[in-house]
């Protein structure tokens, strides 16, 4: 796992972000990636921005692409689930391609997860604390870590493994999912519409 507070230095970018109105629109989206096709949206800008421009990791990546989601969790809000002994606004559960898993129950994984908070509001947030065990198992009985959302902060984990979103427990919690696959998922053409 990796964390980067501060990670957008590009004003501009920021301020973008808080001013486009379709960045937190609902739903799985793909985009191929800046070597198949322009940057069209300001999500792509900041997948553009956090893996071609300013790649946190020193290896290369094969991949075909980015799936990519909000996920927008308020106190009060009616998504609360009662698991594990707690209370989440998502569940503990790892990324997978769903209609393979649906189909077969066979996993295939994203090679990486990203999450970043791009809300400045985030700061006066509490709860909504990212939740990683260290397994592929779904059994979520073991040790785990917990990471604050933060401003401008961005996370790189195995999003094959458990994870999870804690109850908000007042303001909102404003995130970007992004993983990244090596092979396609096989809903990406319904994340093209």
């Amino acid at each position: 796992m990796i964390i980067i507070d501060n990670f957008i230095e590009d004003k501009r970018l920021l301020t973008k972000i808080a001013l486009d109105n379709r960045f937190y629109t609902e739903g799985y989206h793909w985009w191929n990636g800046w070597w198949n096709e322009e940057v069209k949206t300001t999500r792509q800008e900041l997948i553009n921005y956090i893996w071609n421009v300013n790649c946190p990791l020193k290896q290369s990546l094969q991949i075909q692409g980015f799936e990519h989601w909000v996920g927008t969790y308020s106190e009060g809000d009616g998504k609360v689930i009662e698991n594990l002994g707690g209370r989440y606004h998502l569940k503990h559960h790892f990324d997978k391609d769903e209609e393979i898993w649906n189909k077969t129950e066979e996993i295939k994984r994203p090679i990486i997860g990203t999450v970043f908070y791009p809300d400045p509001e985030i700061d006066k947030m509490e709860g909504g604390m990212l939740q990683l065990w260290d397994t592929y198992d779904i059994d979520a009985s073991g040790p785990y870590e917990l990471i604050k959302p933060k401003f401008n902060r961005l996370i790189i984990f195995d999003a094959g493994k458990l994870h999870a979103v804690q109850e908000v427990t007042k303001g909102t919690r404003k995130a970007i999912a992004i993983n990244l696959w090596t092979e396609f998922p096989s809903n990406v053409g319904t994340m093209l519409k």
